[in-house]
């Protein structure tokens, strides 16, 4: 099979989206990947060695002369192409999330299609792909590649939804949602086989759509329990700390400061993050003997500081403006924790799809509200055993449910199905 995935962000393992990929398509058999996406970043991953990216500073430079726009490569090749430094994807990263004005000129940009030129187009021939796989964004990138690929070709459309974007009820004067709103739907309707990454966005956008969506989540290679605890008890996050997702981190902090007082078993918070903090945020999450802020770590790093830690943490914002864009997603750094031997505790609004999902597996510890962390800690100090006891539960849940024969096969059994179609 040849497949071609389209992406926001250049394929890399060490980033969400980078690593979902790699989680779903590593290892296929008889499969040669192609990616077009819309980033200079070097992608990093054991996947995939075919590229063709499209920047937005490379179509500005290119704005006269736009034949040139575009740049394809191989990724054992690849130091023959202008490929910027990460730093300044990471800048054009946290731009985009924090001033509307750059979002909109983003979107302005690939709005003009005219990346979307006699290069482009000649690769999509040239790649011959049997099969679509695109995430379910908003990007005009995205779905105006889409658009063209379905106008021009019977090649089946795979669409991914993993963030929540799609808003019901959208005020008629957010001319932005609303644009989203439609791409999201068009989209939806352009493809073959769509999936989610939450049930309870399975469930609200087949209603809003009118359209079938099935569920995807990442597959798991559950690591073994451990049977000695850490002195003091390591609790770990790992991920960004988008959403207000600090503040809860802020909240756990001042709880196992006030317990560590008091208990002779003491716990330690260790977070590991690509985020920028404010400096009160960053001191909140700096306390001596209770809490720590790391730098990232590569994919292959956070998979062993996870086992080795006792509690594995995944936490959300209690703030309504936060959980009003986080309540259908389902992070992927959920997979992570499911699998990595250690005991799973998540802190945040039982609303949410990702804490709804985790009060349904077995031996997850979930604090729905905030007042509740620090006795939910201290029962564990009299009773710390029970965190392996808990662990065993989650092993033996990701296993039988989550394991990569599962997860994978079922995506392989679909795709084949819809290439027999």
């Amino acid at each position: 099979m040849r497949l071609l995935i389209i992406t926001r962000y250049a394929w890399d393992d060490s980033i969400a989206s980078g690593n979902t990929l790699s989680n779903l398509f590593s290892g296929w058999p008889d499969t040669t990947i192609y990616t077009v996406y819309c980033r200079d970043a070097k992608p990093h991953n054991n996947c995939c060695i075919h590229y063709y990216s499209v920047s937005p500073i490379n179509i500005i430079k290119n704005i006269l002369t736009p034949w040139k726009i575009g740049n394809k490569f191989n990724i054992d090749s690849s130091n023959t192409v202008n490929i910027a430094n990460n730093r300044t994807e990471q800048a054009l990263t946290r731009m985009s999330k924090k001033s509307k004005y750059f979002a909109y000129l983003y979107d302005l940009i690939y709005s003009t299609r005219i990346w979307l030129n006699k290069r482009l187009k000649d690769y999509i021939k040239n790649t011959e792909p049997d099969l679509i796989f695109c995430f379910g964004v908003t990007d005009a990138f995205n779905y105006y590649l889409v658009k063209y690929i379905k106008d021009n070709y019977s090649i089946p459309i795979v669409s991914y939804f993993v963030d929540d974007h799609y808003k019901e009820c959208v005020k008629f004067w957010n001319i932005r949602k609303i644009i989203h709103n439609q791409r999201l739907k068009k989209l939806a309707v352009l493809s073959n086989k769509r999936y989610a990454i939450s049930q309870m966005m399975c469930d609200e956008y087949s209603r809003l759509m009118n359209l079938d969506f099935s569920l995807l989540t990442k597959s798991v290679v559950p690591k073994e329990v451990k049977q000695l605890f850490n002195n003091p008890i390591r609790i770990t996050y790992a991920g960004n700390l988008f959403y207000g997702r600090d503040k809860t981190l802020s909240s756990l902090a001042s709880a196992i400061s006030r317990i560590n007082n008091i208990s002779e078993v003491k716990f330690h918070l260790d977070i590991y993050t690509a985020s920028r903090l404010r400096e009160k945020a960053f001191s909140c999450l700096n306390q001596d003997g209770v809490s720590c802020v790391h730098p990232p770590k590569t994919y292959d790093e956070i998979e062993l500081i996870l086992n080795e830690s006792d509690i594995v943490l995944h936490v959300e914002s209690f703030e309504k403006s936060q959980t009003k864009v986080v309540r259908l997603s389902f992070s992927t750094k959920i997979t992570d924790c499911l699998q990595s031997g250690s005991m799973v505790m998540a802190i945040g609004p039982q609303e949410l799809a990702s804490i709804d999902f985790l009060k349904k597996v077995p031996g997850a510890l979930v604090i729905s509200n905030l007042d509740l962390i620090e006795p939910v800690l201290y029962n564990l100090t009299s009773n710390f055993s029970i965190i392996k006891q808990n662990a065993m539960a989650t092993h033996v849940f990701a296993k039988n449910t989550m394991s990569k024969d599962i997860i994978i096969n079922g995506l392989i059994n679909d795709l084949t199905y819809l290439l027999k179609k």
